[in-house]
């Protein structure tokens, strides 16, 4: 019962924030809540017993993408104006949103084979539930670590390999050094002595 109640609880704050995220006039808070609609939709996964995708959520959209967004958004400097849609759009909208909603769902009960009936019989089902299939089971991550590291290592080390090879490659091309330029090497000057740092001359 509690972890339905988590899940109705994490259901509102997705439905909230993805309704914040186009709602909001400040392309900022707009990412906050973009951020938070990811962190709710890793918790559902997480309940429902998906941790790889909820740990892929989490590092993937929040950790990079949305940071990304964020950083891209406060130093573009987006100048905020009020937004003179008139009500006819804003009707529009609405009703179009409203349409895809119920067809959504629509389209859920007629290919999900579980409907709600289904689910009250088997919330309160007093069938046998096998104890030791569940304790002796491995999880999503301890299955995949295992296939992964086990099987696929050395794809596996390819990969890193890659992937350092094209961030090194990512620094380089960015990292433009002019010789030309009068610029002060820190060694250098930790380096120095007195005697070579003052010099006699005839004038």
């Amino acid at each position: 019962m509690s972890e339905l109640l988590f899940f109705y609880l994490f259901s509102g704050l997705v439905l909230i924030s993805a309704t914040m995220v186009i709602t909001v006039s400040n392309p900022v808070h707009s990412v906050l809540f973009l951020i938070l609609g990811f962190v709710g939709s890793a918790a559902i996964l997480l309940l429902l017993k998906v941790e790889f995708l909820s740990l892929m959520f989490v590092i993937i959209y929040v950790g990079a993408i949305a940071v990304l967004f964020l950083f891209v958004v406060m130093m573009l400097d987006i100048k905020l104006k009020k937004s003179g849609a008139s009500l006819g759009y804003t009707a529009l909208g609405a009703i179009s949103g409203l349409f895809l909603f119920f067809q959504f769902f629509y389209f859920i009960e007629k290919i999900s084979p579980f409907s709600s009936s289904f689910l009250l019989e088997e919330l309160f089902s007093p069938y046998y539930f096998d104890w030791i299939d569940t304790i002796d089971k491995l999880t999503n991550m301890e299955c995949l670590g295992q296939f992964l590291y086990t099987y696929y290592f050395f794809h596996f080390l390819i990969g890193g390999i890659l992937l350092l090879v094209g961030m090194i490659g990512g620094i380089v091309l960015t990292l433009h050094v002019n010789y030309k330029s009068k610029n002060q090497l820190i060694c250098k000057q930790l380096s120095r002595q007195l005697k070579n740092a003052i010099f006699l001359t005839t004038v």
